[in-house]
């Protein structure tokens, strides 16, 4: 099963009197088959957390290993690789081309990942969250619940071992972020698949399989 062992990471932010201690020798181990939260009051550290782990920050010190692959010593080549090849990131905005059907989005995304990108991959991806039937809508012809379990669809459509997301509820109605966080939580079931998210929603919490509480860049619980 696949894990994240995460080592004495810390990330700093700026120099001298004005600099700001991001992340502070946070130590965790991620396992395949739970639905993990990380949560906080803002500012704790959360989302340098998922940066880090997603191989889009490197950190000052300590070491992320996701499948004995120590992502923070990568260059900046090798770890847009492995981001391209091992995860899939949802972001609070969506991030859709506007142009772009729901099925246009997700093929653009595994060209984008040199994946195979016919219709029937885009599909599938839709199908797992129940959009099939509106591929060929564009975002604005969607709610907002809508074009997220898109984004969703898009970040799962290469099969990565980690899915990442930040604040995926935080811009939908009670409705819709149930909807998406029970999606979540039903991807997280795989045991082939680690799922960690970043969020300040109450309503998410209690989906969770594991949760991570931090406070000024520190691990408190979990």
């Amino acid at each position: 099963m696949p894990k994240i062992d995460i080592r004495q990471v810390s990330v700093g932010f700026g120099s001298g009197r004005a600099r700001a201690q991001a992340l502070d020798g946070i130590d965790a181990t991620l396992q395949s088959g739970l639905f993990t939260i990380i949560s906080g009051p803002s500012g704790s550290g959360e989302t340098s957390l998922l940066s880090v782990i997603g191989a889009i920050l490197s950190p000052d010190s300590g070491s992320v290993h996701i499948e004995g692959v120590d992502v923070t010593h990568l260059d900046s080549r090798k770890r847009a690789i492995f981001r391209r090849e091992y995860i899939g990131y949802v972001f609070q905005l969506f991030r859709l081309m506007p142009a772009l059907s729901a099925e246009e989005n997700i093929r653009l995304s595994l060209e984008l990942r040199r994946k195979p990108s016919d219709r029937r991959r885009a599909i599938t991806a839709l199908e797992l969250v129940g959009l099939a039937d509106k591929a060929h809508l564009r975002p604005r012809q969607m709610s907002g619940g809508e074009q997220q379990r898109v984004a969703v669809a898009r970040a799962i459509a290469h099969d990565p071992m980690v899915i990442l997301a930040d604040e995926p509820t935080a811009s939908l109605d009670t409705a819709n972020g149930l909807n998406v966080t029970k999606l979540l939580a039903e991807l997280a079931q795989d045991s082939r698949r680690i799922v960690v998210v970043v969020t300040h929603d109450p309503r998410v919490l209690p989906f969770a399989r594991r949760t991570i509480s931090m406070k000024d860049g520190r691990i408190v619980t979990g």
